[in-house]
């Protein structure tokens, strides 16, 4: 009896590692055509781990619960600006999309050249912008922007836009001003693009992206046609931590080495490192602890195939966020949500 009880508990052992595991990529949402999600842009997450994505294509925003279920969130599908209930407030082209501590959440409108406010009751505002594209700061009703792309909020209640076709970063106060926090040059000047790191107005960008800020108010900005990623200080200083500006490739490795193409997004989790989709090179890449870019999916080239993360075909990923040891990620031109076990 010893014999055969000994006997069963190994076959018991060898069933059950015998099981077939979670893939390390796999689609969560959508099927490679525009069934629930149409051009997804920016993605963010909730504390119980909903995700949210600006489904630009809809002009809307889409819920996307644990479970892997769609609904509309917030948008009627109708491309406008109106204001009011989720059901009947219109958006158009939603960008970024951000949730603060307290469960606000702002939107960036790409096309909408504006800022919107969806509150936890569920009425949305607009809180900057015209809606005419320009570029002037002042008192929000009448701030202009130019195709407003990321969105992030500090500690002190105050929210970033990357403000991307103005190649600036724009700051809102809770006090109701719009100013340029870094990049653009002079106040007045409509457009200067080029990549150089200094202090606020100095710096330079070309056309932002994505935003993302960590726990210190360090905000990071994908700097898209830099091929840059960068970090600003609370206090206004820009510097490249990944990428070589104005150079592009698919190159891991340490500061100055690394190469980019088009990065559009970008998270930062509460180590401090730094994942962000690098486009055109159809990769999700990280920057790690040490400053070192790693591929972390992708393998280059732009299509659609469920292989291992390093193997797997991808087309255009964008918004990213990670919730606990899984990122996930929305691709724009395969419509599709993916989640990527790290």
């Amino acid at each position: 009896m010893k014999i055969l009880g000994y006997l069963f508990f190994v076959f018991v052992i060898s069933f059950t590692s015998c099981s077939k595991p979670e893939k390390a990529l796999s689609v969560i949402v959508g099927k490679a055509d525009s069934t629930l999600l149409a051009m997804p842009l920016g993605m963010c997450a909730d504390k119980m781990g909903n995700l949210f994505v600006a489904d630009a294509g809809n002009n809307g925003i889409k819920k996307v619960n644990a479970q892997g279920e769609v609904t509309v969130y917030a948008g009627s599908g109708l491309a406008g600006d109106k204001d009011g209930s989720l059901n009947n407030a219109t958006f158009n082209e939603p960008s970024g999309v951000f949730i603060d501590k307290k469960g606000v959440m702002y939107v960036a409108g790409f096309g909408g050249q504006n800022i919107r406010k969806i509150t936890v009751d569920g009425q949305v505002t607009t809180i900057a912008g015209t809606g005419e594209e320009g570029y002037r700061d002042g008192p929000n009703d009448q701030a202009l922007f130019s195709s407003p792309r990321g969105i992030c909020v500090d500690s002190k209640g105050n929210i970033f836009v990357a403000d991307c076709w103005n190649h600036r970063i724009r700051k809102i106060t809770p006090d109701g001003t719009t100013s340029t926090f870094a990049g653009g040059g002079k106040r007045g000047e409509l457009v200067i693009n080029d990549w150089k790191d200094g202090w606020d107005t100095t710096a330079r960008f070309d056309a932002p992206c994505g935003l993302s800020i960590d726990i210190n108010d360090n905000i990071y900005v994908a700097d898209a046609n830099n091929h840059c990623i960068r970090k600003i200080t609370p206090e206004g200083y820009v510097s490249t931590i990944a990428g070589v500006g104005k150079e592009k490739g698919l190159v891991d490795g340490r500061i100055g080495e690394s190469l980019l193409n088009v990065p559009t997004e970008v998270f930062v989790d509460e180590n401090f490192e730094v994942y962000f989709s690098d486009t055109y090179n159809n990769c999700v890449r990280k920057i790690d602890e040490n400053g070192i870019v790693i591929t972390l999916a992708g393998a280059g080239k732009e299509g659609f195939t469920e292989d291992s993360p390093l193997n797997s075909l991808l087309n255009m990923p964008r918004g990213l966020c990670l919730i606990e040891n899984q990122l996930y990620f929305v691709e724009f031109n395969n419509h599709i949500i993916r989640k990527l076990q790290l």
